[in-house]
């Protein structure tokens, strides 16, 4: 636990010295936050709490994908593009189908992080964005965006789609949803802790106007090419984490990075005093790392694909 209270208090500190800089340059501005936002996972420290609690997609969604995909494609699936790729997280998943995946972000740290942490010989990965893809027309076989999506500007994103896809190549956007916590007979408390902390606390003002797309279930997530759309709400990701770890997670929220820049004197005790409360609702004897609490994300699952015939997006 003291481990990661110095982790939180680090990365609070960071945030409150590069906010102080780009107010002593000029950089800052009235509308800083409305306008800067949508790159909000750039710095070194982030990039690797991000690789290292967020959550990870399974091989289940990759196969429907790809299922999706082969029912209009009989030849073997070359190219693949996962646009805001982060740490690489819904990247990987893609490189059994594939002959080369190519993962993009706009974050130079993120795009770091994941080449550093990458094995695989048929994925790699480059800085760029949703708006301007840095790939030929043409090119792809199936575009996806985990977790990325509710941060584009759509009508530049999709014209970007039609200009990257192949004729019937698909698009692929999906993200998990709020989470909800599991614990012996203890679920109902932390839940309603959770909640509690999730609507009505601090980091409730924090949250850029774009993410409540997340919150909608990706229900209002424009998509392109209007007659070959396709929905599913069927999977969800499972994970286990030691509750310094879930606390870990909350860390990387984009909100929670925003909070640490308006309160640098915070120094991580807001989460701090949520692990806290978890802690005690979950009536243990075991210390904090040893505890073993269960979190299930909703995954929603959207997939668009392009006529045969071109036609605008």
């Amino acid at each position: 636990m003291v481990f990661f209270k110095s982790l939180l208090t680090t990365s609070c500190h960071k945030l409150f010295l590069r906010a102080n800089s780009l107010k002593a340059s000029g950089c800052v501005e009235k509308n800083i936050w409305r306008k800067m936002s949508v790159h909000l996972f750039n710095e070194a420290d982030h990039a690797e709490l991000y690789q290292k609690f967020r959550p990870t997609y399974g091989s289940e969604l990759a196969e429907k994908i790809v299922t999706f995909v082969q029912e209009k494609k009989t030849t073997p699936l070359d190219q693949a593009v996962d646009i805001g790729c982060g740490s690489g997280q819904s990247t990987v998943i893609l490189a059994p189908h594939f002959q080369q995946v190519i993962g993009i972000d706009v974050s130079e740290s993120q795009v770091a992080m994941a080449t550093a942490q990458n094995k695989l010989s048929n994925v790699q990965y480059r800085v760029g964005g949703a708006e301007q893809i840095p790939l030929p027309d043409s090119s792809v076989d199936l575009i996806t965006c985990g977790t990325s999506a509710h941060w584009f500007d759509f009508p530049k994103f999709h014209k970007e789609v039609d200009r990257v896809l192949r004729p019937l190549g698909c698009l692929a956007i999906y993200s998990y949803g709020i989470n909800y916590l599991r614990y012996k007979d203890t679920t109902e408390e932390l839940n309603r802790i959770f909640n509690e902390f999730y609507t009505h606390g601090p980091l409730r003002d924090c949250w850029h106007e774009k993410r409540w797309h997340v919150d909608d279930n990706y229900r209002n997530i424009p998509m392109p090419y209007k007659d070959y759309n396709v929905r599913d709400d069927s999977m969800s990701i499972e994970m286990d984490y030691p509750l310094p770890g879930y606390i870990g997670y909350l860390s990387t929220w984009s909100a929670y990075r925003e909070y640490c820049r308006r309160y640098p004197e915070d120094k991580g005790a807001l989460l701090q005093n949520l692990q806290q409360r978890l802690y005690e609702a979950m009536k243990t004897t075991k210390p904090p790392e040893e505890v073993t609490l269960h979190v299930s994300y909703p995954v929603v699952l959207l997939m668009a694909r392009k006529p045969h015939v071109e036609q605008t997006a």
